[in-house]
Formats: C-alpha cells, structure tokens, sequence
C-alpha cells in the first residue's frame, strides 16, 4: 500500500483529535499494510510442489494455517495440496477430504470441478460405479459450461481426461485432443504439450493403438524433460514401460521402469517405486534374467501395492515360479 494512501490532513483540527485521528492513520496504515503483504510465497510452494509431494503437502497444510479460509489463495493452496495427494495415491486422506469439499457449492468452478473428478475416481477404485459416474457427470456438466467461457487449453485437457472415466466417445476425444495439439504446436509450454501427449496417449491406448499410444508417450517423456519435475519424469517413463510392455519391447520397458524407480524415489513416492520395480521385474523375466527378477521382487515392499495392482502381483509371482 502506497505511504500516501496512510497520510491524513489535520491542520485546524483540535489537539486532542489530532492525535486521535494520527493514531487511528498509524492503525490503519499498518493493518493495511499487512494486508498487502502475502501471507504465504505461492511461487514457493509451487516449487516445493514441484519437487516432492510429501513436502508439497506438509508446505500446503503449514501455509493453509496462515491464509483466510474461503479466499481465492486459500482454494489454490488446498488444489496444490489435493493434487499431490492424488499423485502419492493416499486414497484414504484424500477421500476424506474431498467427502468434505463436494457439499461446497459456493467454492470456485476450477476447485469444485477437480473435487468431483477426484471424488469420483476414488469412488471408481472402491468399486462405487454408480455414485462414481455421479461425480463424473456433475463434473462433466460444470467443466463444459466453464469451458466455454474461457480460453484456457489447459480446461479443455482436464474435460477430456474427466471423460476418459466418464466413458464418453473415446474416438472424439482423441481427434479433439490432436486438434489442440495442432493448434498449439508452437507454443513453448511445457506442461501444456506434456498434458496433451499424455492424454493422446491415454485415448490412444483406451483405443487399442499401441503403436499411436507409444509415440504419444515418447513425445510425453520430452516434454516431462524439459519441465525437469521429477515426479513428472517418472510419471512419462512409467507410461512409456507399459506401452512397451504391451508391445514386447522388453529391453526398452525394463530400462523405462528402472528410470522411473529412480525419479519416483527422488521425488519421495514410495507406493510408485514398489510398482515400477513390481512391472521391472516382470520385464527382467521376460528378458530371460530369472534371478535378477526373483531378487527384485524380493525387494520389493508389495504391502504398499493398491488394490488394483494386486491382480498383476499375483499374475507375475507366478510367471517367476515357472
């Protein structure tokens, strides 16, 4: 707040008044002046987030302490702190959190649209289809109708990849998906080519093109690259084994996932490394190392394992006795 804002003409008042009312200036400039100063460095955070999601998490709660609930940095801080959530799968606090959230209708288009896509996917683990695809249509609905009243690709992105769960017209949102990407071929955002190769990928392989799905994911793990997050590197290179995986390019997935380990254990996820050395061990039997596959399974803290995951533990303990 400009010292001329906090400056008060006295001149004729009485002396009493005057120094009421130069008292009541000092309040109020300094109260204002606190105001003007950002309780939390949302810069910061944001690379702290970048870094790590556990320390994404604990940043998040410590500055949610120090920022008026309801205001527009408190919805931000809460999305960096839900998003982070969601990447370390912990499906239980998250859960509760956004049980809390989605009675919130007077909370932003942007944070109630993530809080239904998230509280539905969490609803779609737990078997919950149809309370799930409730979620999924309300946050179809509200992200359709905000979409159209911005410019905002990244918008168009989140809809898409809501509708991969939705069970839309996958066909559409692929060629829809490539139509922004050709619109957007010069720009130089990183995270915005790396969201768009990454949901290509997803629809590509939702349509059996394995082929589309690995060049996708290739062109995903350049992106994830230049953007240098760690989580994101082991997000493109876990993506990238599973294609190959379902391709037959054992070489390639065994070195993809061994690459994920490494950046999904520096960005502190341990349920993510206990699944890419699960799926690395895999490709090392198929890679005719039966003992380095054995060993790495040993290692392996498959107690950390989702639901989901658990058919594949079972399906590979059993390759590995063969």
């Amino acid at each position: 707040m400009p010292d001329i804002l906090c400056r008060v003409h006295i001149a004729g008042v009485p002396q009493v008044l005057k120094r009421f009312w130069h008292l009541l200036s000092l309040l109020t400039c300094c109260a204002l002046s606190a105001q003007a100063r950002p309780a939390v460095d949302i810069q910061q955070l944001q690379q702290i987030c970048m870094q790590s999601f556990p320390r994404c998490v604990d940043a998040s709660d410590a500055a949610l302490q120090q920022i008026q609930p309801a205001s527009r940095l408190w919805y931000e801080v809460q999305l960096l702190k839900l998003d982070a959530m969601f990447s370390q799968q912990s499906s239980g606090p998250l859960f509760a959190l956004t049980s809390a959230f989605v009675t919130d209708n007077s909370a932003p288009t942007a944070f109630l649209a993530r809080i239904y896509i998230y509280h539905a996917k969490l609803l779609y683990a737990q078997d919950k289809k149809l309370q799930s695809k409730h979620y999924l249509d309300k946050a179809v609905a509200l992200m359709s109708d905000w979409q159209q009243s911005t410019a905002d690709p990244m918008s168009y992105i989140r809809l898409y990849n809501v509708q991969l769960y939705a069970g839309g017209n996958y066909q559409h949102s692929y060629d829809q998906l490539a139509l922004l990407e050709k619109r957007y071929q010069a720009s130089q955002d990183a995270k915005l080519h790396y969201e768009l190769q990454n949901n290509l990928g997803h629809y590509a392989n939702y349509l059996q093109q394995p082929d589309k799905a690995l060049q996708h994911r290739q062109l995903a793990l350049g992106w994830a690259d230049k953007i240098g997050h760690p989580a994101l590197r082991a997000e493109a290179h876990f993506n990238l084994a599973r294609i190959s995986t379902r391709i037959g390019l054992w070489q390639d997935a065994e070195r993809h996932f061994a690459a994920a380990f490494d950046h999904y254990r520096q960005a502190e996820e341990p349920i993510a490394q206990a699944e890419s050395r699960l799926y690395r061990a895999e490709a090392l039997w198929q890679l005719r190392r039966p003992a380095e596959a054995i060993e790495l399974l040993q290692q392996t803290d498959v107690t950390l394992l989702p639901l989901h995951r658990q058919p594949d533990l079972q399906r590979i303990r059993q390759l590995l006795q063969r």
